[in-house]
C-alpha cells in the first residue's frame, strides 16, 4: 500500500518536473520564435529523454512506469504526426489547420 502511494507521488513529481523541462528549456535556448513544427519536435525530444531517464532507472513503481511509456507513446505519434504537419503546411492549408489543433491538444 504504502508502495502505490510512493508510486503515485514520484508519478506526480515526473509530470511536474517533465512539463517544466518541456516548458522551459525550448525559451532558454531558442531566444527566437520557434515554427510550430519546430516547437513540437522539441517538446517531442525531451519528453522521451524524460522517460528514458525514468525508464532507465527501473524502478519498481508501476505507475510512475506507466507514466513514462504513456509519455513516449504521446511523443512517438507527434513524432508520426510532423512530417505530416510539414506536408500539409506546404500542400493543404485547411487540413493542416486541423491537424495542428490534434496535435496541440496533445
Amino acid at each position: 500500500m504504502i508502495t502505490a502511494i510512493i508510486g503515485m507521488i514520484y508519478a506526480i513529481l515526473f509530470l511536474l518536473i517533465g512539463s517544466v523541462i518541456v516548458a522551459v528549456l525550448p525559451a532558454l535556448f531558442c531566444k527566437k520564435k520557434m515554427t510550430f513544427a519546430g516547437r513540437v519536435g522539441m517538446e517531442t525530444i525531451l519528453w522521451v529523454l524524460c522517460s528514458m531517464g525514468v525508464l532507465l532507472l527501473n524502478l519498481e513503481y508501476f505507475l510512475l512506469n506507466s507514466f513514462a511509456y504513456a509519455a513516449l507513446l504521446i511523443s512517438g505519434m507527434k513524432i508520426v504526426a510532423l512530417p505530416i504537419l510539414v506536408r500539409l503546411k506546404q500542400t493543404n492549408r485547411r487540413k493542416y489547420i486541423v491537424l495542428k489543433r490534434i496535435v496541440r491538444k496533445f
